[in-house]
């Protein structure tokens, strides 16, 4: 009697975890998710944008080496984050798509 109890009480917790684990990929998309990525995107692209002026104005006025290569990182940064976001964007306009 203790063996099938212990083996129902584990099966459940096994269970359980198995229903937990695949509640995010059961997730629906929403408008709302669309839209915030969206922005995301746009705000990434502003600050790219910033960021070469930023380079820019650096190299007119002479700035050291260093200076260089962190505007070059945060360059490199930024254009990570844009791939990063439109993977994202791409995802819930599928998504989305896909739930509609």
């Amino acid at each position: 009697m203790n063996s099938k109890l212990r083996s129902v009480v584990f099966g459940s917790l096994v269970a359980g975890s198995l229903i937990i684990s695949a509640a995010p990929a059961l997730a629906r998309v929403d408008w709302r998710d669309i839209e915030n990525d969206r922005t995301r995107l746009q705000q990434s692209y502003d600050e790219l944008a910033q960021n070469r002026r930023q380079l820019d104005w650096d190299l007119d006025h002479g700035a050291s080496s260093y200076r260089l290569d962190q505007d070059h990182r945060d360059i490199q940064n930024k254009l990570e984050d844009i791939r990063r976001n439109r993977e994202n964007l791409r995802r819930d306009m599928r998504d989305f798509d896909d739930f509609s």
